[in-house]
């Protein structure tokens, strides 16, 4: 167990997965600084999502991981390497297990290695193996991440997922009105999830945005990334022209995104990154979740946050695929749009 009067301790957390995975490791960071406060936090993630924590005040360095090009493969793993081993990092906790940064930051020779036993090599790349079976879907993903910080003396469960604006509330708010939009005066609909889990049909989603349009007078912002693009298109093919409504897929950076979730009324989305971040924003956020136990609600619904409304097919489901031929197959539609709507209206009459 870590002595905690060591100071100035360089840790190094890994999570090299998703936007909503690295969401969830927020609490990691921030129980880190409130037990050890002289640790020097670096984080490394995927160089196409770390850019989510900018402003996060629990953060010292953050390391761009590029599985597809400085850091691709053995060599890519040796690389990366040097570049921790000059950092002469103290302790590693990895959240998420991946063999080639798993490699290398058993060669940069940091000490103490923590991570889950969920990989063949676990036992052989770290210094202390933690058994978690997430796969069985027992804990939220925020949980499983804060109990590797164990063997450093660290049992602190209750710390919330947290995301921050980076820019000033005044470049926030000239980039809304530059957009043509007005602060806390929209909702956003995130529908993509780039298949990462079972969806709401494209129809709801279209009969949701005129609703929120015609019924409760609000415009609609739409975002999604490329991986969205298909089910965006479809979405605008089934609505009729309309000034309030926005197609923003495709054309924000993951800080605008941020600005435009944190400027909303509220958020409505499946199970995806951009539904964690608006969550952890503290917006107003209604999410859509799978039945299926891989997806659950259990594991990767926001974790210990009061401002999120959760919405799941009323089914018993214990598989971790669909398969075409379940009784169940269509049961996310099951979530009706009126359903939606009574979750709204309720956000927009406390607020």
């Amino acid at each position: 167990m870590l002595r905690m009067s060591i100071n100035n301790i360089k840790i190094l957390i890994t999570r090299t997965d998703r936007i909503g995975d690295l969401v969830l490791s927020t609490p990691v960071f921030e129980a880190l600084k409130k037990h050890i406060p002289q640790s020097y936090i670096i984080v490394m993630a995927k160089k196409d999502v770390i850019n989510i924590l900018n402003g996060n005040p629990f953060i010292d360095e953050m390391i761009m991981y590029d599985p597809s090009g400085v850091h691709k493969g053995l060599k890519g793993a040796l690389e990366l390497a040097d570049t921790l081993r000059e950092k002469r990092i103290d302790i590693a906790v990895e959240l998420f297990m991946s063999f080639y940064p798993a490699l290398a930051i058993s060669l940069a020779g940091i000490k103490m290695r923590i991570g889950p036993g969920s990989r063949i090599y676990s036992s052989i790349l770290l210094t202390h193996v933690i058994k978690q079976e997430r796969k069985q879907s027992k804990y939220n993903e925020a949980l499983y991440n804060l109990m590797l910080l164990k063997p450093l003396g660290i049992e602190d469960i209750n710390i919330k997922p947290r995301i921050y604006l980076s820019d000033n509330k005044d470049s926030c708010e000239k980039f809304l009105l530059n957009n043509g939009l007005k602060p806390f005066g929209y909702v956003v609909v995130h529908p993509g999830m780039g298949g990462s889990a079972k969806n709401w049909s494209a129809v709801n989603y279209a009969s949701l945005i005129g609703a929120i349009t015609r019924h409760l007078k609000l415009p609609v912002l739409i975002t999604g990334s490329n991986a969205d693009l298909s089910i965006v298109k479809t979405i605008m093919g089934l609505l009729k022209p309309d000034q309030y409504i926005k197609n923003m897929c495709c054309v924000l950076s993951l800080e605008q995104l941020k600005t435009i979730m944190f400027f909303s009324k509220a958020v409505v989305g499946p199970s995806t990154g951009p539904m964690h971040i608006a969550a952890a924003l503290y917006k107003p956020t209604i999410a859509l979740f799978s039945p299926l136990k891989a997806q659950s609600k259990v594991r990767w619904a926001p974790y210990l946050l009061d401002n999120v409304s959760i919405l799941s097919p009323n089914v018993v489901c214990d598989k971790n695929h669909c398969y075409n031929k379940c009784i169940h197959y269509d049961c996310m539609n099951i979530i009706k749009v009126q359903d939606v709507i009574k979750y709204l209206e309720g956000v927009i009459e406390i607020q």
